[in-house]
């Protein structure tokens, strides 16, 4: 079953529940509302009767009583309307005939006894069963007699059935209208829900082709438009994992094939026996062929500490240690380097504290940092390593500012990625271009040893790449 038919049919079950709900509630609620506001009625039109009977008596006008009684005679369900004296005899009855008779049925007798409102059923000759209201009339603050309305529970019953059969239809067709209503509501918010989700779905079948920069046209301000949003940013992502891989692969075919090739080379020649005499070029050779294997050591050991740090497996001995010897023995590393490019190159880091770090990994992040400065930056610019305390942080930062060429900004977040390399910088760089492995891995090492890192840059002015390392 799909989606849309499982959403509509709970959604429409929903509103048939509702609907029912609602009506069976409203046609209790309004039959009881019927039944006391026609007790209301009645107790009012008893209340009126001895209001009259008692002005009757008063003034002595037994034509004021009658006319009233005559008045209401002919009201729909009304079987008499009859007013003793507490001897029981009647003063004003909707029959003629009893006028000034006296009546001793146990009916009349209960109503003579009362105080106050009585309501008493009973059956008349037929049989009738008849509903008797009966309330006693003051006068002169005694009382004078009792008012008696006489109602047919037939014609009641007659009544409220034809009052609730006339509610029941107009809160059925009300009914009827907001069920109509709710599910023509319920197809609108299905046909809202399910056509992103479709969109959605055919976006990752085009993605699932290949076709890695589809983006999805969904644009509801809802968690499902969020949701596109997040499959368009996964496809964008996706179409970055997929040049990456590709640049991962031409870089490692670049790193492994041009050592090897010169490796395979050279020892070729020996083979042959035409490297030249041990005098002649078979140094030069081996030499050539040392740092073929330097370099192909180098990218394993970078690719088994990417390996690492995605692991959470990189081993670092934090211990207290002085940063002014590392600084000075990279110093005279880098120093022929810095004199063949003619860079200016100057160490700041006087009065440190000791950090707590690994030395090893510290020289590595420096020697990693430094060569990129010293790649990255044109003859007769300028390299700085410097470091300085950070007494809020408890900790020291260490800085490498060049002159260089700089990155571009929308770059400064993803150049500690993995493989990551600024294209239009990297193709400005004479030599060896790298992996794109050195500052994921110094990112990585920094924060091992609980530091952190940041870059600083303006394309043409230069970097500053600093990072933290905490105080013993």
């Amino acid at each position: 079953m799909k989606l849309r038919t499982k959403f509509g049919l709970l959604v429409s079950s929903l509103v048939v529940i509702i609907v029912l709900g609602v009506t069976v509630t409203l046609l209790i609620a309004e039959s009881r509302f019927l039944v006391k506001e026609m007790e209301t009625a009645r107790y009012n039109m008893v209340k009126s009767l001895a209001q009259v009977a008692g002005e009757s008596v008063i003034v002595r006008d037994d034509i004021l009583l009658l006319n009233y009684i005559k008045l209401i005679k002919n009201t729909k369900g009304l079987a008499y309307a009859a007013v003793t004296d507490l001897s029981g005899k009647v003063l004003a009855h909707t029959d003629i005939n009893l006028l000034g008779t006296k009546l001793a049925d146990p009916v009349t007798s209960k109503t003579l006894s009362s105080d106050a409102l009585f309501s008493q059923k009973y059956e008349m000759q037929g049989p009738v069963a008849v509903l008797d209201l009966s309330l006693p009339f003051i006068v002169s603050g005694k009382k004078t007699g009792v008012a008696r309305l006489g109602f047919s529970q037939k014609e009641l019953d007659k009544a409220v059935a034809e009052t609730l059969s006339a509610t029941r239809k107009r809160i059925f067709m009300v009914a009827v209208a907001a069920l109509v209503a709710g599910l023509i509501a319920t197809l609108i918010l299905v046909g809202m829900m399910t056509s992103p989700i479709k969109k959605i779905a055919a976006g990752a079948q085009v993605i699932g082709s290949g076709k890695l920069d589809h983006k999805i046209d969904v644009t509801t301000r809802d968690e499902l438009g969020d949701l596109a949003t997040e499959f368009n940013r996964m496809s964008v992502k996706l179409k970055e994992l997929d040049q990456l891989k590709s640049d991962f692969v031409s870089s490692v075919t670049h790193e492994l094939r041009s050592p090897l090739v010169s490796l395979k080379m050279y020892i070729d020649l020996f083979f042959k026996g035409t490297a030249g005499t041990p005098n002649d070029k078979q140094k030069e050779y081996l030499d050539i062929m040392k740092s073929c294997t330097t370099r192909l050591a180098k990218f394993i050991d970078d690719l088994l500490d990417v390996a690492k740090i995605e692991r959470g497996k990189m081993q670092v001995n934090p211990q207290r240690t002085e940063l002014p010897p590392i600084f000075k023995e990279i110093a005279q590393l880098f120093e022929p380097q810095m004199q063949q490019k003619k860079i200016s190159f100057e160490v700041a880091a006087d009065k440190l504290p000791e950090v707590m770090a690994d030395p090893e990994r510290t020289r590595q992040v420096i020697i990693n940092l430094l060569s990129n400065a010293v790649k990255f930056t044109p003859e007769a610019g300028k390299i700085t390593l410097s470091a300085a305390r950070k007494s809020s942080e408890k900790a020291v930062e260490v800085a490498v500012s060049d002159t260089g060429m700089g990155i571009p900004a929308d770059k400064l977040n993803s150049v500690f990625d993995k493989f990551e390399q600024v294209k239009d910088v990297k193709s400005k760089v004479q030599g060896p271009k790298g992996t794109g492995l050195g500052l994921a891995i110094v990112k990585g090492i920094v924060e091992a040893q609980n530091g952190k890192i940041t870059v600083q840059s303006e394309l043409g002015k230069g970097s500053r790449f600093a990072f933290t390392l905490p105080t013993a």
